[in-house]
């Protein structure tokens, strides 16, 4: 099973804003805090992609093969603490600091929390080995936008979408999405990158 051409919609995006169904997923995933450019992000980043190598290696022999490589981040703030962080600026209006994150790889539905864990106790080697959990999301109405080039840009990219979103009534409603369909590891140029950032919303009353 190829995860990403047997859910190819949801991981496709327009260069324009669109309004968007997402389904139920389930993820591999490690929590973290803080800016997004740090030493340990980069480092779970990485781990992140060795355990889904390493899971996908224990059914490769099995009728339960399969193949997950696409890195996901969701990222949200405390709104309690901080208050309300529209889809525009997101990035911009509070110390990236007090940022939360989770960074996951979509896992087919039989994988569970149990063998994620097994995982871990098999590869100990694996950094963070022991922080990775099961997680289950369904974002539901969506609106999203495909970002090509440097994550410096989506300053200009997100407002686009925040308008979109304002013109259609609708305000951001859960977690800043961000699907890297581009692979990329710290120091290397992002003039080539293609993210597609995706954003929970509800009609705005």
């Amino acid at each position: 099973m190829n995860i990403l051409k047997a859910y190819k919609s949801y991981y496709t995006a327009k260069e324009q804003p669109e309004v968007v169904e997402i389904e139920n997923a389930n993820y591999l995933s490690i929590l973290g805090k803080g800016s997004p450019g740090t030493a340990v992000f980069y480092e779970k980043k990485k781990a992140i992609i060795e355990f889904s190598t390493a899971m996908e290696n224990n059914y490769a022999e099995t009728d339960f093969a399969f193949s997950s490589h696409v890195v996901e981040i969701f990222y949200w703030f405390d709104e309690e603490k901080v208050g309300y962080v529209d889809i525009g600026n997101f990035y911009t209006t509070v110390d990236l600091d007090l940022l939360h994150y989770r960074i996951v790889i979509r896992v087919p539905e039989f994988i569970t929390s149990e063998a994620i864990k097994q995982i871990a106790r098999l590869r100990p080697d694996i950094p963070f080995a022991r922080d990775f959990d099961y997680f289950c999301y369904t974002a539901g109405s969506c609106v999203q936008v495909l970002h090509k080039g440097p994550f410096a840009g989506e300053l200009k990219t997100l407002p686009v979408l925040q308008r979109f979103a304002t013109d259609k009534g609708l305000k951001k409603s859960g977690m800043h999405h961000e699907i890297h369909l581009t692979h990329f590891e710290l120091g290397q140029s992002q003039e080539h990158l293609q993210t597609i950032l995706r954003d929970p919303i509800t009609e705005h009353k």
